[in-house]
Order: C-alpha cells, then structure tokens, then sequence
C-alpha cells in the first residue's frame, strides 16, 4: 500500500502545474488576429503587481526572427498598458522574482512595451522580432477605477518580412568567387610546369 502513495503523489504534483498553467495564460494569437479579453485590476500592469493571469493578461505566440508585430488595445473603460516578451511567463515568474512591466524578469526578455500611463488606444506598430521561438503579450490596467471587471479588444498582426531579391543572388556570387580563387590557385602551379 505504501509502495503506492509515493507514485500517486508525484502524479498529482506533476499534473499541478499543468492545471494551472493552462488557466494561466488567456490564448494563444500566433498568426495574429482580434482577440477579446478582461482583467480584475485597474493598475496591476502599471503597477506591476500580478500574481495571476486575471489581474494581467498573457496571450502567447510563435513568430520567426525578423517578424514584424504590430498591437492595438482598446478599451472603453481605462487606459490599458501592455508588454512584449521573448518566452513564455510562468506564473512562478510573478513570485519570484515579479512581474516587471518594462524590464526582463525570469527568463522573459523584455522586447518592447507602451509607457505607463499613456493613451487610451494604446498601440505599438511593426516591432521587429529579435529571435524566432515564443513570445507572450502582457496586456493591463494602467488606471483607477473600483469596478470589478475591465473589459478591452486587442488587434495582433504579424507579417513575415521576405528576404529582398539580392539575397538570393548573394549565394551564387558567392559560388562564382569560389571557383575563380580556386583557378586561380590552381593557375600559377600550371604555369610554373617546364615546357
């Protein structure tokens, strides 16, 4: 009986983090789109104080180095801030060591991010992506109110840059000097042959 108390503890702790994980984070907007969403906290962004995914946000997606993304957040209530992160944010990121709405905590770095307290409509246009892998929005309340709930729409678009036409010339200029040095390493051995 005791041999088996040990392995069905360990698979509820393992499946712990994966419930809550899932609560956590508010969806995934890989590709871009318009997405709706709400949090309980007038201030939690500004004052960077979340400690779960209710107070701020956090919308996830994939994108390739290079990417351009391009956020708009409209709300009808408050002013709204948000942040982007290269990683995915865990909820123990906010423990320890916080949530920082304008720097790199945990293993997230900061990308780019609307200064508090600005606009109602907050948005940041064609932020180029510095690696290809995850990133996560953190999207927030940067004003004052009691009510319980806040309410906002948000606008992703993320647009693959092509690579311009002179790159795909570069590889085979690139061949072309290859094979003229090795003539021309070749050449003078032949030259330097007795006639």
């Amino acid at each position: 009986m005791k041999s088996l108390i040990r392995p069905v503890i360990a698979l509820i702790a393992l499946s712990l983090p994966l419930t809550s994980f899932a609560s956590f984070i508010s969806g995934d907007v890989t590709g871009g789109g318009s997405v709706s969403g709400s949090v309980t906290s007038s201030n939690a962004w500004v004052q960077s104080n979340p400690v779960d995914g209710s107070e701020v946000n956090f919308w996830t997606l994939t994108a390739q180095a290079g990417d351009l993304l391009s956020i708009a957040v409209i709300s009808q209530q408050i002013e709204f801030g948000f942040s982007v992160y290269q990683g995915l944010v865990q909820q123990l990121d906010l423990l320890v060591p916080g949530f920082a709405n304008d720097a790199s905590f945990g293993s997230n770095i900061f990308v780019a991010g609307t200064p508090s307290f600005g606009a109602v409509g907050t948005s940041l246009l064609n932020i180029a992506l510095p690696f290809s892998g995850m990133y996560t929005i953190a999207v927030g309340g940067e004003g004052f109110s009691f009510d319980p709930r806040f309410d906002y729409d948000m606008d992703v678009s993320v647009t693959s840059v092509p690579l311009p036409g002179t790159f795909w010339l570069m590889g085979p200029a690139l061949i072309g000097l290859a094979v003229a040095r090795r003539r021309r390493a070749v050449s003078p051995a032949v030259d330097a042959l007795p006639a």
